[in-house]
């Protein structure tokens, strides 16, 4: 077959901007190796305007977008109009439709009849809700059950068009390559002094990725005189030379750091190849995930793991799904006390690496995603729309019964964390009443059960409490 994957997000020859582009070229890989014939589209910028190959496949820097979010689409209207042109005979040519992460909107370009499969990789960015709530495909791929249960919660409830199958299939990492690698510092890093303590933040420029929260613990233990000499290590993004708003958001590292006296503690890295990434892992005693950002899956975190270097997450987004296991140091967002107690306890060292590499190897395997994306694109077919389930419209006010979101949970303290609010929502009754059980119940059950009307609103307002059915059913 003829596979055309689309990406608004740019590839480069040799390096990835984070980890949805690694998982589009295992899996275009995969369909080559498969006998198919697989071209990428992407946006172009002066790194890749000349277009490459890998493994058979041929990356086209097709799209005339920013190749920059989250405003992919702010361009020119005439650069709008030619990428429009130049997509059209490439989706002509192709048998197979792949929209990697979605926020594809030259709909109209589809051809009736091509099957078209698309994955989301975020839910919550402007340009991904939007191709979530007004458009279809055959077939949509999560990376996680936590994806999926948001997309149905929300696409799935809201009555605006039929839903199709989504189908849960996990990212995959590649234990040969993600390995312990103890020999050298990765390129552009200073190497290690018998007292240094090295912290890990392999994220891109998103303030949401919790670079703040990461200083914010250095300086607690700072504050609690550790003798060690404590280096954070910051990989400066691709797009720092290009972006103002990447630039800024390093600059406002900066400036936390020397407010909270911790500047020399604050280190930026070159952004690290992609082969450079286990001994970047393996150089650093623990990687930090403290962020508020939606994580879809949460790859840094497993790769960590698979490296050798345990790893601190904030219990955000799919790191609530995330396997329990004694290098995973799950807390609370936010929580710099308890995150600066974890990573002394992560510093120990890996407890057991050898059944951390076994997890992601039962459950994270790269092969069989890989299998799970040939599968799944070569075996679409356009699917009827009247085959596909319609589930009715429900309105908050009209509901009988609600549940806790999907995107929600029960912390200590009377709290609930919402992820789309970003924080922690004070509610002691909803919280006591859905610590004691998870099932759906009826506003006046809940006020039964010593929740206040106010509560009750504020959670409905908010989306911590969503409606399950309605009224008239």
């Amino acid at each position: 077959m003829r596979v055309l994957a689309i990406s608004i997000a740019p590839l480069f020859p040799g390096a990835f901007h984070g980890g949805s582009q690694r998982i589009l070229a295992a899996a275009a890989e995969a369909l080559s190796g498969a006998g198919h014939q697989v071209r990428i589209a992407c946006s172009r910028r002066p790194e890749n305007e000349h277009g490459f190959s890998f493994a058979d496949v041929f990356v086209e820097p097709l799209l005339e977008l920013t190749g920059f979010f989250p405003d992919p689409y702010e361009v020119p209207p005439h650069r709008l109009a030619e990428t429009a042109r130049r997509l059209r005979d490439a989706i002509d040519w192709a048998d197979r439709v792949y929209l990697h992460a979605d926020i594809f909107h030259f709909r109209s370009l589809l051809r009736t009849g091509t099957p078209v499969v698309r994955s989301f990789h975020d839910f919550h960015y402007e340009t991904a809700l939007i191709s979530a709530f007004a458009y279809g495909a055959d077939l949509t791929i999560v990376p996680s059950d936590y994806l999926r249960r948001c997309f149905l919660a929300t696409v799935g409830r809201s009555g605006l068009r039929a839903v199709e199958s989504v189908r849960v299939i996990s990212n995959g990492i590649d234990l040969n390559r993600y390995a312990p690698v103890r020999e050298t510092p990765p390129p552009g890093i200073a190497p290690r002094r018998d007292d240094d303590l090295i912290l890990l933040h392999p994220h891109r420029p998103d303030d949401r990725k919790g670079i703040e929260q990461a200083i914010r613990v250095v300086a607690t233990l700072r504050g609690r005189g550790t003798t060690q000499r404590i280096r954070l290590l910051v990989p400066r993004h691709l797009d720092a030379a290009l972006s103002p708003e990447a630039a800024a958001h390093y600059d406002k590292a900066s400036k936390q750091a020397a407010e909270l006296g911790v500047a020399d503690s604050l280190e930026f890295v070159p952004w690290q190849p992609d082969e450079s990434m286990p001994a970047l892992y393996s150089f650093a005693d623990v990687t930090l995930c403290l962020g508020n950002f939606i994580e879809s899956f949460g790859l840094t975190a497993y790769e960590s793991l698979a490296c050798g270097t345990p790893a601190v997450i904030a219990n955000v987004g799919a790191f609530r799904d995330a396997p329990d296991h004694p290098d995973f140091y799950r807390i609370e967002y936010g929580d710099a006390e308890v995150a600066a107690y974890a990573v002394s306890e992560a510093a120990r060292g890996m407890r057991n690496l050898r059944s951390a590499r076994e997890m992601i190897a039962a459950r994270f395997n790269l092969e069989q995603m890989k299998s799970a994306y040939v599968e799944a694109i070569q075996s679409a077919a356009p699917a009827a729309t009247a085959d596909r389930k319609i589930m009715p419209a429900i309105s908050s006010l009209a509901a009988k019964r609600y549940e806790l979101a999907p995107w929600c949970h029960v912390a200590a303290g009377g709290r609930i964390y919402n992820d789309y609010a970003y924080r922690h929502l004070h509610m002691p009754g909803l919280a006591a009443a859905f610590e004691k059980s998870n099932t759906a119940r009826s506003l006046g059950e809940l006020s039964d059960e010593g929740v206040a009307q106010a509560e009750l609103d504020e959670a409905r307002e908010t989306g911590t409490l969503i409606p399950v059915d309605s009224a008239a059913a």
